[in-house]
């Protein structure tokens, strides 16, 4: 029997209308279409966001379902009511401003099914500013289990917007978490102290919108206590070292604190390659 699955989505108020338009049209002009495509709507939406919504509900009744959460909860717990609400065995994450290349559920599943033993699988990802051809940077992250664990003390060794789980091993390890922020980091330890295996594939699954805001979003006080939280867990779960443990508090809480224009060079830097400016059209 072929493996089924769902994509699961979260989208709130603040999501732009536009943008979740596109994002749900990325699902369905897919090679290999979701079996399901669980919108999670994590509290009251914008009438335009609910017309968008009713659309695409319209157009494919027996594919998007849309779950509604009386209250902003967060994006920690909208996927964690998310993944108990999927009914499918292996649960995709997609973001409601991004973008997916049209073979990336086709080249997921049969990545699992050639990989039985993989119960995490994501890929790289391309980022845009306004145009999801027009790629500015990427992401690539390591391919085998080894190598994404040991990544994994350092920092998030995936593509948060690009896996494909199983939903077995997501529960076994605890579900998603209500955290604030690092919702995906916090699940990868707790996974990989459970287990599960993980893996990526070599190329660009997503295209991943990331405007010149991106690193004010990942810097502040709030987002440096986040990242003592994360340490502190992962520590205490014997996941890393004491060594390792003083190197990332140091150094992640650092890049949290320093200015805006120095956190985007860092990121250029070290964390993405970057784009040469031309066009890559996935077809």
């Amino acid at each position: 029997m072929a493996m089924s699955f769902s994509v699961l989505l979260p989208t709130y108020a603040g999501d732009d209308a536009a943008e979740l338009d596109t994002a749900l049209a990325s699902c369905f002009d897919q090679t290999r279409r979701p079996d399901e495509l669980l919108v999670v709507e994590d509290g009251p939406l914008t009438d335009e966001l609910d017309a968008t919504l009713d659309e695409w509900e319209r157009r494919y009744p027996d594919t998007l379902r849309r779950h509604a959460l009386t209250e902003n909860g967060g994006l920690g717990n909208a996927l964690r009511v998310g993944v108990e609400a999927a009914r499918h065995p292996w649960v995709a994450r997609f973001d409601a401003d991004d973008h997916n290349v049209r073979t990336r559920f086709e080249t997921q599943c049969r990545y699992v099914a050639d990989n039985p033993d993989v119960d995490v699988l994501g890929g790289y990802i391309a980022e845009f500013a306004d145009d999801p051809e027009n790629v500015v940077a990427r992401r690539e992250v390591p391919t085998t289990h080894a190598d994404i664990e040991r990544m994994a003390r350092f920092r998030s060794p995936m593509n948060h917007g690009t896996v494909l789980m199983r939903r077995a091993a997501v529960l076994s390890a605890g579900n998603y978490r209500p955290v604030t922020r690092m919702e995906d980091y916090d699940l990868w330890i707790r996974m990989l102290c459970d287990g599960a295996r993980f893996a990526n594939v070599p190329e660009v699954l997503v295209n991943v919108r990331a405007g010149a805001e991106l690193a004010g979003r990942r810097g502040g006080l709030e987002y440096a206590r986040a990242e003592v939280r994360r340490q502190v867990e992962f520590y205490r779960r014997g996941f890393t070292s004491l060594p390792v443990f003083l190197c990332n508090v140091t150094a992640r809480t650092t890049l949290r604190l320093v200015p805006d224009r120095m956190r985007r060079l860092v990121y250029a830097r070290f964390a993405r390659e970057q784009g040469d400016g031309v066009d890559r059209r996935q077809s």
